[in-house]
């Protein structure tokens, strides 16, 4: 079907993910391409119940009591009374917002945290600057200033002025030495290497895994087999104006098989449809003539010819999708 379903699940979910909505589009698969199994009917409690079992335990693995999910699908079908096409790409998505679970198909992942960088060790102070610090007041002090006594007789000499000025420069030095021991600013003070910054990596959070793509339309003959709320449904495609079925039937209609017999309520609806070519009489005989071998095919294979309904869809010719697409029949379980 060629339907917008983004458009639609936004007249509910403005914001709606895109990669989200075709998630919900490949987990449906075929059941999306006849119009009967894409919608959802809210007053049918069989059909609700498979809503619950199906989808919401099944797929969303909610674990609350039928009576809370229950009331879940309710509420969307409240939301959705105005609408007579309630679609079941809009259901589930608002479903799965309501659980939390949008997540399951193909949410944008987590951004990856940066990696937190732990603060540099403080510089640890050196042996030397601890027995300063240790020191007491008066060792820290200034030296006193000993000049020596001048000669007697006060003449110049200058042996006795270069003593004075060397005595005075060693105090000097001193106490230069004392000070920057005392305030820490000696270059000559060996110091520890401060501790490198130490990178702590983040969890990395892991993306959801992708919904799972829905098979390709063969282009000609071929059988694609899937789940809808739990039961199976089957598309038989067809070459152009033919009605051979594909070697691979028996095999790909063994679930339908397995769940009639498990089931005797159940029942196989056998719906045929063409593609909008050629005449329209031709064709809507060609539908029925393929309606009839899958029924001939089911039969063959073990299916009861009383669980078998061959039921005509409203308009054979399918032409809202494409043309191998339209080429086919669908098998679609009912009750049980």
């Amino acid at each position: 079907m060629a339907e917008d379903w983004a458009i639609d699940v936004r007249k509910y979910a403005p914001d709606a993910d895109d990669a989200v909505i075709a998630g919900i589009v490949r987990y449906c698969g075929i059941a999306l391409r006849t119009r009967d199994a894409s919608l959802v009917s809210f007053s049918d409690k069989a059909e609700t119940d498979r809503v619950r079992d199906g989808f919401c335990r099944k797929k969303l693995a909610l674990t609350e009591p039928d009576e809370v999910v229950d009331a879940a699908i309710a509420r969307v079908g409240e939301r959705m009374a105005g609408d007579p096409t309630k679609n079941r790409v809009t259901v589930y998505y608002l479903l799965a917002e309501a659980f939390g679970k949008l997540g399951l198909f193909g949410a944008a992942s987590a951004a990856v945290a940066e990696p937190v960088v732990a603060p540099a060790a403080a510089p640890v102070m050196a042996p030397a600057m601890a027995t300063v610090a240790a020191m007491p007041a008066a060792a820290m002090a200034a030296p006193a200033l000993a000049v020596p006594a001048a000669p007697a007789d006060n003449r110049s000499d200058t042996g006795f002025m270069l003593t004075v000025l060397g005595t005075l420069g060693a105090i000097i030095v001193g106490a230069a030495i004392v000070s920057s021991l005392a305030t820490g600013r000696s270059d000559d003070v060996p110091t520890l290497p401060s501790a490198p910054p130490v990178a702590v990596a983040a969890p990395v959070v892991a993306p959801a895994p992708a919904a799972p793509a829905a098979p390709a339309i063969p282009d000609g003959a071929g059988v694609i087999a899937a789940e809808v709320e739990g039961k199976p449904m089957v598309s038989v495609y067809f070459d152009t104006a033919k009605t051979d079925i594909a070697p691979d039937f028996v095999t790909a209609t063994a679930s339908v098989k397995a769940y009639l017999a498990a089931n005797p309520s159940a029942r196989a609806a056998v719906s045929g449809y063409n593609d909008p070519t050629g005449d329209a009489a031709f064709n809507a005989e060609l539908s029925k003539n393929r309606a009839q071998a899958v029924k001939a095919a089911l039969v063959a294979s073990g299916v009861p010819d009383a669980s078998i309904d061959l039921v005509k869809p409203a308009d054979t010719t399918d032409s809202t999708t494409d043309m191998a697409n339209a080429r086919r029949v669908d098998i679609v379980v009912t009750g049980g």
